[in-house]
Parts: C-alpha cells; sequence; structure tokens
C-alpha cells in the first residue's frame, strides 16, 4: 500500500463541485452532520482514502461494510461530501490533505466548505456558527466571521494549502462544550447551516432528539440510582 490512495470507486459526471468536508473533531460535528446529509438523501460514495495514516477502521452499513475515510456525491446539487470517521495523526495530516487536495481539484472542486467544533467557545448561545474565509466571504453567507479560533489536522493543512493555491475555502465553527463525546445539537445546527448554503432540506430534528436524549441520560447519572432517595 503506498501512503496515500484514493480510490474511485463510481464515476459521476464533470461538473464544477463544491466540496463540504466532515472530518472527525471535536463534538464530532462535521462527520455526523455531513453523513446525517448523506444518508438523509441516499447520496452514493464515490471513492475513499487508503492509507497508512488512517487508523483502520470499518463500518457496517445496510449490512455492507464501509470505508472510514470516503467521498459521497451530490450529482444534482455539485457537491462532494469528504467524510472520516477517524481521528487522523499529526503525521498523516499533511500527506493525506496533499493527496486530498490534488484529487478534489483534479474532479473540478471550486470551492471547499469545511465543519468543525469550536471549543469551550465564549460566544452568545444565539450564535450558532461562526466562519473563517479565505477568498470566501463568510459575511455574505450570513454567519458572523471569527476574530480568534484555532484551526488543526487535515482542516489546518487544507487551509495553508488552499491559501498558497488561490483555491476559494471556508472554515465553518460551530461552538461545542463536547470533545469527545458526540454533539448532536451542534450537528443539527451544522445540518441547518447547510441546508441554509445548499438547499438539502433535510430535517434536523433527529439529530436534536438524540440531543435531548443525551441531555436526559446526563441528568439522571447526575441524581444516582435513587435508592436512597427522599420522598
Amino acid at each position: 500500500m503506498s501512503e496515500v490512495e484514493i480510490i474511485d470507486s463510481a464515476s459521476f459526471k464533470k461538473a464544477e463541485y463544491r466540496a463540504v468536508l466532515g472530518f472527525a473533531g471535536a463534538g464530532f460535528i462535521g462527520n455526523t452532520a455531513a453523513m446525517f446529509i448523506v444518508r438523509s438523501k441516499g447520496f452514493p460514495q464515490v471513492a475513499h482514502v487508503r492509507s497508512t495514516h488512517v487508523p483502520p477502521m470499518t463500518l457496517i452499513a445496510n449490512g455492507r461494510p464501509m470505508p472510514s475515510f470516503r467521498v459521497h456525491v451530490d450529482e444534482p446539487g455539485g457537491i462532494l461530501f469528504v467524510i472520516t470517521e477517524n481521528l487522523i495523526p499529526a503525521e498523516g495530516c499533511w500527506p493525506i490533505a496533499l493527496a486530498l487536495l490534488k484529487w478534489l481539484k483534479e474532479h473540478d472542486v471550486k470551492e471547499i466548505y469545511a465543519l468543525d467544533g469550536l471549543p469551550f467557545s465564549a460566544t452568545s448561545p444565539d450564535i450558532k456558527v461562526l466562519g473563517y474565509g479565505n477568498m470566501i466571504d463568510v459575511s455574505k453567507l450570513g454567519m458572523p466571521p471569527i476574530r480568534e479560533g484555532a484551526l488543526s489536522g487535515l482542516d489546518s493543512c487544507l487551509l495553508v494549502e488552499c491559501t498558497e493555491k488561490g483555491v476559494p475555502f471556508a472554515e465553518l465553527f460551530f461552538p461545542t462544550n463536547k470533545l469527545t463525546s458526540i454533539d448532536y445539537g451542534c450537528a443539527a445546527d451544522a445540518v441547518d447551516t447547510l441546508n441554509r448554503l445548499f438547499k438539502f432540506g433535510v430535517d434536523s430534528s433527529p439529530l436534536r432528539l438524540n440531543e435531548d436524549a443525551q441531555r436526559r441520560a446526563a441528568e439522571q447519572r447526575q441524581k444516582g440510582p435513587g435508592l436512597f432517595r427522599k420522598n
């Protein structure tokens, strides 16, 4: 196996595409939101990433194995979804980012939008998303531009490469106080944001129901089993 391979598994029409990147990160917001849209709309897988830098993981979906790092396409909408369920080790980020950007450019991607959590943000609860853009004016997309923050991992490498190569790139940050568990509420906010930008029309309410169930379970754990609770 070479260091990074991007293997096409199905053909799709030539067109100008936009890419949505949903990588595992704080709150697992990007990959949860992107995969929720992909499964809701039935967008087919067209490629996957195979690399010694990607921790081994195979998903079982609808009774079939599925790579953890893959590309799906919305042909009518001109969108490519790049999703990984894995946290990529630091030493693998640059080689994967370079190979991925090369593949995206070969497939006529003209703009890239990445989704990520913004940990421990002190923003107003009314602000669901902030943005940073290189050659994309995020304020025209209806989101406040971020003044301070940080990117890490694949998103960081891709931002640097896109800036140097003149590829429009926007990072969409979703404030979260969760790092190691799924933030379903923020994932729902991400789905709503992508609906607004790209007209997917996907109902985010199942994610919000998961958030409510997660919160109730956490409250129950805090209360304890109740064996010695006074009536």
